[in-house]
């Protein structure tokens, strides 16, 4: 199930997101690229490349589209543990951000002044929050692995005295005794 448009008008509007300037083609497209898993969390209208785009910062993912004239829509995203750093510069009327990722810097212009500082918020605030799930994430499969491995262990140290047993050298009653504190019976 996809979001519809009316739901992610509604999320625009939680979210607080007053400047669509040029971008209401964009915002149509928005049902056929987001993710069902996705949330908006704050979004402005501005310049990338001399295009105006529609910048959404999501609970996944900072992403521009470019719906253009000639051409389809043009989409470009940056996935939120690739960001690596957030700035903004405020002018009399516009402001503007720059987002770094390794390497490169993806900059939007020409937003309105008090945009800037709260999609930079957004962006940086998110980006954290998504490291940290990712990292949870990560140290439960690091669990798991481990607990898998122990269980392994486990059935491998039951096995060699079975065959301890098996061989005379220890007793049934010195197995089960040894298999209990094993199991923490």
């Amino acid at each position: 199930m996809s979001y519809t448009l009316d739901e992610i008008k509604t999320q625009m509007e939680d979210a607080g997101i007053s400047d669509l300037w040029g971008t209401k083609r964009e915002v149509k497209e928005l049902p056929k690229i987001l993710n069902d898993d996705e949330v908006i969390k704050y979004g402005c209208s501005g310049l990338n490349n001399s295009n105006t785009v529609l910048c959404l910062c999501t609970n996944h993912r900072v992403l521009f589209l470019d719906k253009g004239l000639l051409y389809g829509i043009k989409s470009t995203e940056i996935p939120l543990d690739m960001v690596n750093g957030v700035s903004y510069e405020k002018g009399l009327i516009f402001g503007k951000i720059a987002i770094t990722n390794g390497a490169n810097v993806t900059k939007l212009e020409q937003i309105n002044k008090k945009d800037a500082p709260i999609m930079a918020d957004t962006i940086k605030k998110e980006s954290i929050k998504y490291k940290e799930v990712l990292q949870t994430q990560n140290n439960n499969d690091s669990s798991q692995h481990e607990a898998s491995n122990n269980t392994d262990d486990l059935i491998k140290q039951l096995r060699e005295l079975k065959n301890l047993v098996d061989e005379g050298i220890l007793t049934e009653e010195e197995f089960n005794a040894k298999k209990k504190q094993l199991l923490k019976i």
